[in-house]
């Protein structure tokens, strides 16, 4: 029986020994994997964050966009109505000056002579005087 015992001592010691390679085995592949989340969970950490950082980008840049084209709205807008005012007021002196032909074409020379011009033409020289073209010519009459 003495026999039987030491092999199974013997045999129940190399098992062992077995056992404990096979668990430092297993320890260490639980180590590598654990390792191994960690590397990921960085790198899925830095790659959202990086990701984030694109989409900021990318809306920044949709903002600068959306504003540029608020300011060339504006400004198509200004020149709009910029230029509709001009032509209000270039329709307006177009107005005046055909009044102060048929004013000048119902004149007579007696009234050229005695310089007794229309009431049109002082009108016309009192509205568009900021101009700046007739200032001189108003003082000739």
């Amino acid at each position: 029986m003495t026999f039987n015992l030491k092999e199974e001592l013997e045999f129940t010691k190399s098992e062992l020994k077995n056992a404990k390679n096979d668990i430092k085995l297993i320890e260490d592949k639980l180590e590598y994997c654990q390792n191994r989340l960690l590397d990921i969970r960085n790198d899925k950490d830095d790659i959202k964050k990086r990701l984030d950082r694109y989409e900021i980008l990318d809306i920044d840049k949709k903002l600068e966009d959306a504003d540029k084209l608020k300011n060339d709205y504006l400004k198509q807008k200004h020149r709009l109505e910029v230029t509709k005012e001009l032509l209000d007021d270039s329709r307006e002196e177009i107005i005046l000056l055909k009044k102060i032909i048929d004013d000048f074409k119902d004149c007579s020379v007696f009234n050229f002579i005695r310089k007794n011009y229309p009431e049109s033409i002082n009108k016309h020289y009192i509205k568009y005087e900021k101009y700046g073209k007739y200032n001189n010519y108003k003082d000739k009459l």
